[in-house]
């Protein structure tokens, strides 16, 4: 047997630039390994493109298009009683705060980004009055999107009887590892009847009219679809706080086997224990009451006020919406399929507006080949934007849009932060999710998706009137931004899936 003697190895010192090259890998790997995480491993999501799969492209209301819904999303279409279309803060806030006032039984409120100004105080004094009253009420709000220091004043909730919950609570949980996962979600839902959700979170900047503060789009529903949103909320509810027993991991593939070590241990906090009684009828026989919320179209002769409020009974077919969410611990993103099905399915006109456009391939391959068969699309992303990494590495897809025929408008003032689609005059989306990937990979999202001709001809109608108020970017102008953007928007390709 021969023993070879040991190689002869020296340390070397790392010298100062080998430490700061060492520095900026690790904090490269810390920020993008808890993405790829959830978004290379969502499996139809990276086998489709790989197999060239062909998404169903039937016409929007026909019932090809909601059983391509039914199998893409795992959404259930529900009847509408009313429904009002709320346009910026100025019109959803107090429909919001009515909303809470009024309920006499429940209120879910999730949401992201809060302030530490007006409209959050506002909102919180609504929400511990109404747990005064005797409403049992649960506030869930994102660790990313709490004004810094802020946290601190969700005791001022509980003091008063509100159950509140942080999502990803950070260093102060395990959690940390689904760091990157932020719940995007905006819900408010009373009385599991009433339900909006849309981009709106809390903020002064956010109460205006568009121009004097964000532009922004909510919608509120009346009807059964409200409890599922309700059951979306209570899901992510499940999901906050801190502790690691029965929190999902944002690697799909692992949660069948974390589900089952968890299971003992778990305590169902998914709905109202020993609270009120609820079922999908209970809605059509309070019709005549929800329709009251909206007695104003009967007191102004006829005419629709502002808002677009539609009722059941109305002219053709009974109103219907699907609540449609998405988290990074399933197999796929049904706010992606969504948004794909929906831009197929158009055959005339589709309005799309997102505050952050870095969209997909399929997306992207959806778009093209609508423009491409005579649809007339139009996109409206910001101009200004509060994150403008993100509108850098958008700019980059422009160009393929505008050559096949796609008409792009950049809102400039303040800042664009709606999300909404709107096709045919008939089919509305509107959500959370923005147009790309961290929205349909890496967030916890929600949509919903209306199909009603009253409130889609009137999206239309306030996509017209944006359009008019934004500046249209041409081709020509496109291809003469510098080398500094043409650069930029290469060297941001291997991040583009974490926006």
């Amino acid at each position: 047997m021969i023993v070879l003697p040991p190689l002869p190895f020296r340390r070397k010192p790392l010298s100062s630039g080998r430490t700061a090259r060492l520095f900026l890998v690790l904090a490269a790997a810390l920020v993008l390994v808890p993405g790829c995480t959830a978004f290379p491993l969502k499996t139809q999501q990276v086998w489709r493109p790989a197999s060239r799969h062909d998404y169903p492209s039937a016409p929007i209301g026909t019932d090809e298009f909601e059983a391509g819904l039914d199998r893409y999303t795992g959404s259930r279409r529900r009847p509408v009683t009313s429904a009002k279309l709320l346009q910026n803060g100025e019109e959803a806030y107090p429909e919001m705060l009515r909303l809470i006032r009024e309920a006499r039984h429940t209120i879910v409120f999730e949401t992201y980004i809060i302030e530490n100004d007006d409209t959050t105080e506002t909102f919180f004094q609504a929400l511990k009055d109404a747990a005064g009253r005797g409403v049992r009420v649960r506030v869930l709000v994102d660790a990313a999107g709490f004004h810094r220091g802020f946290i601190a004043r969700l005791d001022e909730l509980t003091d008063h009887g509100v159950e509140a919950r942080v999502f990803n609570p950070f260093l102060l949980s395990w959690t940390i590892l689904r760091g990157n996962n932020r719940d995007h979600r905006k819900i408010l839902v009373a009385d599991g009847r009433h339900a909006v959700l849309g981009g709106i979170n809390l903020s002064d900047i956010q109460d205006g009219d568009g121009f004097t503060g964000w532009r922004d789009t909510a919608l509120r529903i009346s009807g059964p679809g409200a409890l599922d949103a309700e059951r979306v909320f209570m899901e992510t509810w499940s999901q906050g706080g801190r502790g690691w027993v029965g929190k999902n991991l944002p690697i799909a593939s692992l949660n069948p086997l974390k589900k089952a070590l968890d299971r003992p241990f778990v305590r169902d906090d998914s709905g109202w224990p020993g609270e009120r009684p609820v079922d999908d009828g209970a809605d059509d026989r309070a019709g005549a009451e929800d329709a009251s919320v909206d007695a104003d179209v009967e007191d102004n002769g006829g005419r629709e006020p502002r808002g677009g409020t539609v009722h059941a009974g109305a002219a053709g077919s009974r109103p219907m919406v699907r609540v449609v969410s998405s988290s990074p611990d399933q197999g796929n993103s049904p706010t992606y399929d969504l948004a794909i099905l929906g831009i197929l399915g158009a055959r005339e006109r589709l309005d799309i507006a997102s505050a952050y456009f870095v969209p997909p391939y399929n997306l992207r391959r959806a778009i093209l080949s609508a423009a491409r068969r005579s649809v007339r699309v139009r996109l409206l992303v910001p101009g200004v934007t509060d994150v403008r990494l993100v509108r850098e590495m958008g700019l980059r897809f422009y160009g393929e849009l505008l050559e096949a025929g796609v008409r792009i408008y950049e809102w400039q003032t303040p800042i664009l932060h709606a999300k909404t689609m709107v096709a045919d005059g008939k089919w509305l989306v509107v959500g959370s999710a923005n147009m790309d990937s961290r929205s349909y990979f890496l967030n916890y999202e929600s949509c919903l998706a209306l199909s009603d001709p009253v409130v889609a001809r009137e999206a239309h109608a306030d996509f017209d009137k944006d359009v008019e108020a934004a500046v249209e970017l041409t081709l020509e102008k496109w291809r003469r931004r510098g080398a500094r953007q043409k650069t930029l928007e290469r060297v941001l390709v291997p991040v583009a899936g974490q926006y």
